[in-house]
């Protein structure tokens, strides 16, 4: 099944483009991530079945296919991404500027990531005249 079957309404097209861009930027993430944990001696965690219990946000299925719903979703997702980034930036400042810059690249592009998600959220209200 393909992200066409599963996200119905109105901007479907650009709704499925928007994460699909986001997708590439969070597989960065985690290599910038991972790549830090190796350097400073520790071990990412690599079973995905982990990945849930480490998650700080969580994980939430697409249960609601409508694009309003799927907006909403990943909008959340974004916040939260942001909130946890801006405390992990705000714990590491002046300890260790390697780790702190690779927090604050990531921050910008959830912050971004975000905003996009936000602006099709919008045209959608003007689309749908809310």
């Amino acid at each position: 099944m393909d992200n066409g079957e599963v996200i119905k309404g109105p901007m479907k097209e650009a709704v499925i483009a928007e994460p699909l861009q986001h997708a590439a930027d969070e597989l960065r993430h985690s290599d910038m991530v991972a790549g830090r944990i190796i350097q400073l001696g520790g071990t990412p965690v690599t079973e995905p079945k982990k990945w849930y219990d480490k998650a700080s946000c969580g994980y939430e299925a697409p249960n609601h296919p409508f694009v309003e719903d799927i907006l909403d979703q990943n909008i959340k997702g974004e916040r939260c991404a942001i909130g946890f980034y801006k405390k992990l930036l705000d714990t590491i400042q002046g300890k260790d500027p390697v780790t702190y810059n690779i927090v604050l690249q990531i921050l910008q592009d959830e912050v971004a990531h975000e905003e996009d998600l936000q602006s099709l959220y919008e045209d959608l209200e003007i689309m749908l005249k809310r």
